[in-house]
């Protein structure tokens, strides 16, 4: 064999395995492009639903830490009692003199009513994206409060529930 011709066959077989290489990478590429697109599309799919999560929680997590700090520290009694409406409601003696707080639920807001002496103000203590469609009181000992609480986010129905116990250091509860 000359050694030109034998160059030339040799540099055939290389381009021939470089072009084989480069369909096995684009094979690959469009194998990974497809898998991305399929996981992209299930992540935006249910992202409005990931988003509700995260703000249901954060809605929970606000609410308790409130109720939490108003019963554990700044009330002397907590009664528990029904509304109207057969619903669960908390009214606290606070450590203030002569204040009372009373904790109910109204229209998917949880409302804290506040009265000392002739005055009287009303405050809502969940956010208008999150509606509370229960809140319910569970007496666990004489200084031991568990509350259960169902949020749910309107846009995409997503419901969950949080349940806490709260310890009332300065005061206790009366029947």
């Amino acid at each position: 064999m000359h050694p030109e011709k034998h160059d030339n066959c040799c540099n055939k077989r290389i381009s021939g395995s470089i072009l084989l290489e480069l369909n096995i990478i684009f094979l690959i590429i469009v194998m990974v492009s497809g898998v991305y697109c399929n996981m992209s599309q299930t992540v935006l799919k249910n992202y409005r639903k990931i988003l509700a999560d995260i703000e249901i929680a954060q809605a929970a997590r606000y609410t308790e830490s409130i109720v939490r700090r108003e019963l554990s520290y700044n009330s002397t009694q907590v009664k528990l009692s029904k509304d109207l409406n057969n619903r669960d409601q908390i009214v606290c003696r606070k450590t203030v003199n002569n204040t009372q707080s009373n904790w109910y639920l109204s229209s998917g807001v949880l409302y804290r009513k506040t009265s000392r002496g002739a005055t009287t103000g009303t405050n809502p203590f969940s956010g208008p994206d999150i509606q509370i469609t229960g809140f319910k009181t569970i007496p666990l000992g004489k200084e031991k409060l568990g509350i259960v609480i169902n949020l749910r986010e309107p846009e995409t129905g997503l419901e969950r529930q949080a349940a806490f116990s709260v310890f009332l250091s300065n005061g206790f509860i009366v029947q």
